[in-house]
């Protein structure tokens, strides 16, 4: 049974804090509750939970960045993200919207 969630979605990152760009937006795909970024070299190891509950770490390279928040049925979502363990320390909120 496919899972509310799945489908594309447009996710725009804004960064609140640090030396990291301001915006950056990703054509992210969810299929079975699992996210991935086609044609990125992008991993995302979390997803989204039957209630909408985002939680998942994306990691390019040697930059790993936790990301939480929310999906809704309706096709919006946000949230917050903060990188870790890499050389710059940003932090900022992401918001989502369902591609037509």
């Amino acid at each position: 049974m496919p899972n509310q969630y799945d489908g594309s979605w447009t996710i725009v990152a804004t960064t609140a804090a640090g030396p990291c760009s301001a915006s950056t937006s990703y054509h992210v795909q969810i299929k079975d509750s699992d996210a991935s970024i086609p044609g990125e070299e992008i991993d995302i190891d979390g997803g989204v939970s039957a209630g909408g509950a985002v939680q998942a770490t994306i990691t390019q390279g040697s930059n790993k960045v936790p990301i939480a928040g929310s999906l809704t049925a309706k096709g919006s979502g946000s949230g917050t993200w903060r990188t870790s363990g890499g050389l710059v320390e940003c932090s900022g909120s992401w918001s989502a919207k369902r591609a037509s």
